[in-house]
């Protein structure tokens, strides 16, 4: 029960954060309608033209990049969350206050993100429900429960991925490239815009290395063609896989990065 009431705590105090920018949170809305809109059109210009890349998620565009580029935003704030709860305590000073106190370092950055994955799925479920009622995308026959486990194991492959960013962070007191490198390689790599089978041979095989290559095949098949969860099983073990190696490593990286500063007594620098 404690750790639910600091999960609330966390919550809050980053709700009231947001909301009290008011032109900025309605903004988030219209550019998340904007955005569906631009797609939309875009697959109007490709038109009912028949892309045989796209026959294994139902043969069309729109539908396709709207599951992607609602979904990989989990990737993002994955990423970008962890790392910036560090950053921001060592900008303002606190860092090595919240460090000491009885919450864990693992309860501090895990709770700081709470809310981030809170709006981030609020976001997700109106760029969906856009495509449904303005744009008349069918999720009617979607398998919910498949894509939610999908959806679950991908949080969890994203946030390690997210969890080695904030480890450089840490350590090295200032933002961490390679977590841009991982960004930039899943956007162009793994599949949100266009069918990975798109890519030349060799360059597909990159993509399997990278977990929204699987989250989003898994996706999408779940969403728009109802797949089983035994139709979607080599996505999902890509995941775990991932999930297996990721995230040892990442547990190690951030003990190391703690102890690191620790021994320095840098926590209080930045």
């Amino acid at each position: 029960m404690l750790i639910l009431r600091k999960c609330w705590a966390f919550v809050v105090k980053d709700f009231r954060t947001d909301v009290s920018y008011r032109l900025a949170f309605a903004g988030q809305i219209l550019f998340t309608f904007f955005m569906v809109a631009s797609f939309y059109f875009f697959a109007r210009m490709i038109g009912q033209s028949t892309i045989p890349s796209l026959a294994p998620y139902g043969g069309e565009y729109f539908p396709f990049v709207l599951v992607g580029v609602a979904f990989s935003s989990y990737l993002d704030v994955s990423i970008r969350s962890f790392a910036d709860t560090i950053r921001s305590a060592q900008v303002l000073g606190t860092l090595e206050a919240l460090i000491t106190t009885p919450t864990s370092p693992w309860q501090i950055v895990l709770l700081s993100t709470v809310y981030s994955f809170v709006s981030t799925s609020l976001r997700v479920v109106l760029t969906l429900a856009i495509g449904v009622f303005v744009f008349d995308v069918n999720f009617t026959n979607s398998n919910w429960p498949g894509a939610l486990l999908v959806l679950a194991l991908s949080i969890v492959c994203f946030s390690f991925l997210g969890i080695m960013s904030a480890s450089a962070v840490l350590a090295f007191k200032r933002a961490d490239p390679s977590g841009w490198m991982v960004q930039g390689l899943s956007y162009l790599l793994g599949g949100v815009y266009y069918p990975i089978s798109v890519l030349p041979g060799w360059i597909q095989i990159v993509a399997q290395a990278l977990p929204i290559t699987h989250s989003l095949e898994a996706m999408r098949k779940t969403l728009l063609m109802g797949a089983s969860l035994d139709q979607v099983l080599p996505s999902l073990l890509g995941l775990l896989v991932f999930a297996l190696v990721a995230g040892p490593t990442s547990i190690v990286l951030f003990w190391l990065a703690l102890k690191r500063v620790r021994r320095e007594g840098s926590l209080g620098h930045f």
